[in-house]
């Protein structure tokens, strides 16, 4: 698996980073794990066919999460190449009325089933031979005192499993710890807990690596870089904090 952080901001793009979107390469398939904008322009500027995109999985409703996903899907149906199929994966149905509102209000549209849209419900959401998807619950609405649906994703390939978190709640209480039952990786935000807390815990759970994501501006810069290596240098495993355009290889492990 080799996953690549497009966009590794807060809710707000900044200077040096734009909003969360993390694709995933897995054999002749590419999935994605959030799309904040410009999403589609990331794509291009990595590389990455269009028609290669099976799947988009996201985490909530907060635009920083889904503000690309008009351009992902312009840029999707505008140059088709036969066979190719998209599946967004929204946690609200609500959603979707707002996507396909949006892309009507464009004038774009596209032949049955090129793209579709699918609700995000506890429990598998994607299975093929190759990659297995599974989203569970979090609480990352209850800071603002929201009862809507949140969730983060276990993508398990080649015997490897990686944990991503999507946003937390403040008090990094839904943090999955009961994922890492067996080692895994995780992708972990870092904007809406005290780092310091986090740290405590994260130090006692079977982890393999973990990259951190979603970065708040106190770990942006030199110095801030430097104060997020003192936090966490202490912790078992290694530790990444992920810049736009990172590259991360998960190797497949005998079995």
């Amino acid at each position: 698996m080799k996953f690549t952080t497009l966009g590794t901001s807060h809710g707000e793009p900044t200077l040096t980073r734009f909003n969360t979107s993390t694709l995933l390469e897995s054999g002749d398939a590419a999935y994605l794990f959030d799309a904040g904008a410009p999403v589609n322009a990331l794509l291009i500027r990595h590389g990455v066919p269009f028609a290669k995109l099976r799947h988009l999985f996201v985490t909530h409703m907060h635009e920083d999460h889904i503000g690309g996903i008009p351009g992902l899907v312009k840029s999707f149906v505008k140059y088709p190449v036969p066979g190719q199929r998209l599946v967004i994966h929204l946690p609200e149905r609500e959603g979707i009325d707002a996507v396909l509102g949006f892309i009507r209000a464009t004038h774009r549209g596209w032949p049955e089933g090129q793209v579709s849209f699918d609700v995000i419900e506890p429990g598998m959401v994607w299975e093929d031979g190759d990659v297995r998807i599974r989203a569970f619950p979090t609480r990352h609405l209850e800071n603002e005192r929201q009862a809507f649906p949140s969730f983060g994703f276990v993508i398990e390939s080649g015997g490897r499993r990686v944990v991503y978190t999507g946003d937390l709640k403040f008090d990094f209480s839904d943090f999955p710890r009961d994922e890492f039952g067996s080692e895994a990786d995780c992708f972990c935000e870092c904007t809406h807990f005290p780092l310091e807390r986090a740290v405590e815990l994260l130090a006692g759970l079977p982890i393999r690596s973990m990259v951190f994501i979603h970065v708040a501006d106190r770990w942006h810069g030199e110095e801030g870089e430097a104060e997020f290596r003192r936090l966490t240098e202490k912790l078992p495993f290694p530790v990444s904090l992920a810049h736009d355009g990172d590259e991360f290889v998960f190797q497949e492990l005998s079995r």
